[in-house]
């Protein structure tokens, strides 16, 4: 294969996948437009107080809001990576790098720093579109412009500190292990999020938000002694402040080992009764108890490997950087093949740029799992705290509360939904849908 005819093919993966894309959206909201009342199975006595013809309007006009945002999006960001590949600027920036610097680690980690730095520079405006405009109409963005601001900044000075180290580092073994360099990067990015993910919950996130233990009383007694009972070691329960920049509610466990903690936002607190934040706590722990941390990591472990494995192959390919027009490194007339053929850092950034094409098709097989993962979950929460309905009211509260898509297309259910709909977890607990609880 030439470099026209790879092109040629990058272009068609292109197009294809964003037509999916595309397709999966206009289904979606045609799905959405012929539900214009609420469903009858919404209309029970569990669900009186919760939805109602205004709530599900809201909801209904927040998820048309998002599709179209969606659809802006995905037109900005193709345009931007089409412009970035196609234009002839990358390879205009790498000529002026090589004019100050050899093929050496300084050239390598500026372009990709620079050619990330521009991605996220011409995204920004977009990001403070969804929360000010998007969040902000429908009542959930709480944030301020200083703490937009803030956040990026302290963004920018994480990665930094954390990031570029690891580019260093990472470009260090390409550069002179050979090969074998992708093996040692393997093992260079498993031990790095070993660490972050015991770094992260004790002070990364508190940069961010505010985390305080729970207060003593009758619900943390509850909660800790529903942990205890399904032995699940915690360093402790803690609130976040989600409040301070979304009024969307959530809670997970994060940490590993000794550092693991629980971690409710105090939206979902004031929300929530006892009964139903010890159901999410229990779904929260049947995570853990099913091993789905464990599966999820193993997944991501393969996929990072095969992910260092075919870059290493890339990189080797001359193909892949003349198709884009860049310069090529001089051959050797004799001894072994080349670690790559261009740039490094910039055949990294159109390796992962031709096979991002490809990801959309394996987000249906991706979030089978995922929602196999919750459906498990669910049933485990119910089976610890006995209270099925306390779990289905909790669910019936949290979808209500972040004006969630009632009546989703199936198809773009599968490609973007990581958790059932509402009422496939409604029907799951009730036992209504069968060979999804194992």
């Amino acid at each position: 294969m030439d470099a026209s005819h790879f092109r040629a093919v990058f272009l068609a993966l292109f197009v294809c996948g964003g037509a999916v894309e595309l397709i999966l959206n206009r289904l979606n909201r045609r799905e959405v437009l012929r539900n214009p009342v609420l469903p009858l199975r919404f209309t029970g006595p569990e669900f009186a107080g919760h939805f109602d013809a205004d709530t599900f309007a809201k909801s209904r006009a927040y998820t048309l809001e998002r599709l179209s945002f969606a659809t802006f999006s995905f037109w900005h960001s193709s345009a931007l990576t089409l412009g970035l590949l196609f234009s002839g600027i990358l390879p205009w920036y790498d000529r002026l790098l090589g004019r100050a610097f050899a093929l050496d680690l300084n050239r390598s980690a500026l372009f990709l720093a620079g050619v990330v730095s521009l991605q996220s520079l011409v995204q920004l405006p977009l990001a403070a579109y969804a929360i000010f405009r998007i969040e902000g109409r429908y009542g959930f963005n709480t944030m301020t412009w200083g703490m937009f601001w803030r956040d990026r900044i302290k963004g920018i000075a994480l990665s930094a500190l954390l990031g570029l180290p690891l580019l260093y580092a990472l470009l260090a073994l390409l550069l002179r292990l050979g090969s074998a360099w992708w093996l040692y990067a393997f093992v260079l990015l498993l031990a790095f999020q070993f660490i972050l993910m015991i770094v992260y919950p004790l002070f990364i996130a508190p940069l961010f938000n505010r985390f305080q233990p729970l207060e003593d009383g009758e619900l943390k007694n509850a909660l800790s002694a529903l942990s205890a009972r399904l032995r699940f070691p915690a360093a402790g329960i803690y609130v976040m402040d989600g409040s301070r920049r979304s009024l969307h509610s959530n809670a997970y466990f994060t940490g590993f080992g000794r550092f693991r903690r629980i971690v409710l936002f105090d939206t979902l607190i004031r929300r929530m009764d006892r009964t139903e934040l010890l159901g999410i706590l229990a779904h929260e722990i049947g995570h853990y108890k099913r091993n789905h941390i464990y599966k999820l990591m193993g997944g991501q472990i393969l996929m990072l490997g095969a992910l260092l494995y075919l870059a290493a192959l890339a990189l080797r390919w001359p193909v892949l950087y003349a198709a884009f027009g860049f310069p090529l490194t001089a051959q050797p007339a004799a001894g072994p093949a080349p670690v790559f053929a261009g740039n490094p850092a910039a055949g990294l950034f159109l390796f992962m740029t031709s096979f991002s094409s490809l990801l959309l098709l394996l987000s249906p097989l991706q979030n089978f799992i995922s929602r196999r993962h919750e459906y498990q979950a669910d049933a485990y929460a119910v089976a610890a705290t006995r209270n099925p309905a306390a779990m289905r009211s909790a669910l019936i509260k949290l979808s209500n509360e972040n004006l969630s898509n009632l009546t989703p297309h199936p198809w773009y259910s599968a490609f973007h939904y990581s958790h059932p709909t509402l009422s496939e977890r409604l029907e799951a607990i009730q036992g209504k849908k069968a060979g999804i609880r194992g």
